[in-house]
């Protein structure tokens, strides 16, 4: 796929994302998809989400977890081969502790045949644990 159509293909994952499309976020990522998530230490298990299934089970331990205010992709800063690096913002509240959290996110997706194959998130996690701490 070109560096275009894999960009065209993540802005549409973003976008399902959003609406919390899980069916359109899973057909978006191929049947052997591994999803690194950052370590929330207590919002979300600490563990890498393999496959269709895993995405679908990240996703809803998200929707479960957080109120979302925004979840915004405003700057995509590389796209190389089958590579495609993101900046991202999000803002949420931890339900758990209503502590709301403005984060910045680094997101690199390696693409296969126009379907995201990994994932690897990078964000403050520093914040998200505390956010999460309940006292």
């Amino acid at each position: 796929m070109s560096d275009q159509a894999n960009v065209e293909a993540i802005k549409a994952h973003i976008a399902a994302f959003t609406k919390q499309d899980i069916e359109a976020v899973r057909k978006q990522c191929t049947e052997d998809v591994v999803w690194t998530p950052p370590s929330s230490k207590g919002v979300l298990p600490s563990k890498t989400f393999r496959g269709r299934d895993g995405v679908a089970e990240y996703c809803k331990l998200l929707i479960d977890a957080l109120d979302w205010e925004a979840f915004e992709v405003p700057l995509i800063l590389a796209a190389d081969d089958d590579h495609v690096v993101v900046k991202g913002r999000e803002i949420f509240t931890v339900r758990a502790t209503s502590t709301r959290l403005d984060n910045t996110i680094i997101m690199l997706f390696k693409m296969r045949d126009g379907l995201i194959a990994e994932v690897v998130m990078c964000d403050r996690t520093d914040h998200e644990a505390q956010a999460a701490a309940v006292a």
